[in-house]
């Protein structure tokens, strides 16, 4: 296991902060059919200490994101991606998910552009928002802000446009040569989860095959985008919301068994910083 114990430092909290000091996560997921996906971004976030999380919707499903998020959650509905832009420059917005049960089709590949070419802080590009790219990585060349990317194995070889036995069998390469050509953090999701900058690379030690439920990536993503708001290092950032997810994975199954699903691993969080905070 790496040395986290500067992480855990940044984790500690100032008497004198107030809920801007530990992020402001915006959510921008969901749709009519699956609008729990961004729910579990939301509850992730939360959980993993973001001061405050936004759950941006289409007001088609509002009701339906009501009934299932968490007291704590705000919410803002949207229609274009002006719209987010105007919410993020007006917000305090620290960072942004973008792709978690979104529809996909040519409109979010133009609306991934316009957020990514404006906003100038971390965004974590998952599910929906991969299958977008579909082997157009110029959004990702020409982006202001600071991607990380959270492809499995399927959809990072339907991303590269490569085999799925190829990515099996060159994982580490694949990701430290997908995030050195495109500038960005690569988390190539798996057994045995690699994490890439570039430059560095991360093996993942932590986790469970109980976690392979869905949802789980989710709750990866709405980790990611907390964390980032106490360090700049968005490499560090993503080993450490890996390594934290993974243990919040085991802690579950110590409990659920196979039964695990992503919302276990959501309560399970704070358990997990506290039991890796201890040495594990």
């Amino acid at each position: 296991m790496p040395d986290f114990s500067g992480f855990y430092s940044k984790l500690n909290r100032n008497p004198e902060s107030n809920k801007y000091d530990y992020g402001h996560v915006l959510v921008i997921a969901g749709s009519k059919y699956m609008p729990g996906a961004g729910v579990l971004c939301c509850n992730a976030a939360l959980r993993s200490g973001a001061g405050l999380v936004t759950y941006a919707v289409k007001s088609g499903f509002l009701s339906a994101v009501y009934a299932l998020s968490k007291p704590e959650t705000m919410y803002f509905v949207y229609e274009t991606a002006d719209d987010i832009l105007k919410f993020i420059s007006e917000r305090r917005v620290s960072s942004v998910i973008i792709g978690p049960g979104l529809e996909n089709g040519k409109y979010l590949y133009d609306f991934i552009q316009k957020i990514t070419s404006f906003a100038e802080m971390p965004v974590i590009l998952d599910a929906c928002a991969i299958s977008a790219l579909n082997e157009n990585f110029e959004v990702l060349k020409k982006a202001k802000a600071n991607i990380v990317i959270t492809p499995h194995e399927g959809e990072f070889a339907k991303l590269t446009g490569k085999p799925v036995s190829c990515v099996k069998e060159n994982r580490e390469k694949s990701a430290k040569d997908f995030a050195k050509d495109n500038s960005l953090v690569c988390v190539l999701k798996g057994n045995k989860t690699l994490v890439s900058d570039g430059k560095n690379l991360y093996e993942n030690n932590s986790g469970t095959p109980a976690m392979a439920s869905a949802g789980s990536g989710d709750v990866l993503s709405g980790m990611i985008a907390a964390f980032s708001a106490v360090c700049a290092d968005l490499f560090k950032t993503a080993e450490f919301a890996v390594y934290i997810h993974g243990l919040a994975g085991e802690i579950s199954e110590r409990d659920k068994g196979i039964s695990v699903v992503a919302g276990d691993i959501i309560e399970n969080i704070p358990y997990a910083l506290t039991e890796g905070k201890n040495g594990g």
